[in-house]
């Protein structure tokens, strides 16, 4: 689980919304080296 800001919910659904997203958002982690 990770935790998010109201603000980067915000701008998020915006750029769904923009670029006419509709499927799921995929968070890839990964460590660096």
């Amino acid at each position: 689980m990770f935790e998010v800001t109201n603000s980067a919910v915000e701008n998020l659904k915006t750029y769904l919304s923009q670029n006419s997203i509709d499927s799921a958002v995929r968070i890839a982690l990964m460590q660096g080296g």
